[in-house]
């Protein structure tokens, strides 16, 4: 994927597991909770490209330290299994429970 095919979404949501109410992020893009880390299985190729059929779940399950990117939250979704990363934000106060 090249960067510019890569497409911002940054607003707020509810999330769908905790209900916690998500700002946008003011440093990144919000694409997972702050206080769960849970996300929604939105997109199919590319980041933010919105065209998944899936809607599943995004389970947080382990964390890895990628250079500049810094932490990365690894996200598996509970209906078909698909695995990302998302980078995680300044404002996750979630992170405590998956490190």
């Amino acid at each position: 994927m090249s960067r510019k095919d890569f497409r911002k979404h940054n607003d707020g949501f509810l999330c769908a597991k905790c209900g916690a109410k998500n700002a946008p992020a003011l440093k990144s893009e919000r694409n997972h909770c702050f206080s769960c880390l849970f996300s929604l299985h939105v997109d199919e190729d590319t980041p933010g490209d919105r065209k998944s059929m899936c809607g599943g779940l995004m389970e947080p399950f382990s964390l890895d330290h990628k250079g500049k990117k810094g932490f990365m939250i690894r996200h598996r979704c509970i209906e078909c299994g698909k695995e990302i990363l998302n980078r995680a934000a300044e404002d996750d106060v979630g992170i405590n429970k998956i490190l």
